[in-house]
């Protein structure tokens, strides 16, 4: 039982690693997903009003998970910061189960902003998705033990797309 927190840019093989980790029985949670579930599907209604119900929900599910005794893994596009990752740890030392932070290599915003245009536009254009790249590169901060992970590991692109996750 713990919280793994996926850390990385967008179309780093984030979904698709959470995506094998669920075939194995990991619970994974995604905010995406959420806010898909509360507005029929549509990502393009996400509002900002929501946030703390999208959180309420996040943190019910965790709470859940844990109570179950199972591993919950995170996977949300804020990662890429310290600040984006807080939560996660003090969720876990609050349920005393180990936070660990699963680290995705960062091939630049535009390789990362191409593969998320061609896998799932969401109706924006190619620049759309390089500005948001760009801006989330910006925020990127590896992750460290420093900042209150019990272990990071890192993964590979090519690793993940011929289906592997970390088991521990």
């Amino acid at each position: 039982m713990k919280i793994q927190v996926l850390c990385g840019m967008i179309a780093s093989g984030k979904s698709t690693y959470a995506n094998n980790a669920a075939r194995s029985g990991i619970i994974c949670i995604n905010d995406d997903a959420i806010v898909n579930m509360l507005h029929a599907n549509n990502y393009n209604l996400y509002d900002e009003k929501l946030k703390i119900l999208y959180k309420s929900i996040e943190n019910n599910i965790i709470s859940t998970v844990l109570s179950f005794g199972k591993t919950i893994l995170i996977d949300r596009g804020l990662n890429v910061s310290v600040s984006g990752r807080k939560r996660w740890i003090s969720l876990a030392k609050s349920f005393d189960v180990p936070c660990e932070a699963i680290v995705f290599k960062n091939y630049g915003a535009e390789i990362h902003a191409k593969r998320r245009f061609e896998s799932d536009h969401r109706g924006l254009e190619l620049e759309t998705w390089i500005s948001v790249a760009k801006r989330d590169d910006l925020i990127y901060v590896k992750p460290s033990v420093e900042e209150g992970f019990d272990s990071v590991e890192e993964i590979d692109f090519e690793e993940i797309i011929k289906g592997k996750f970390i088991e521990h």
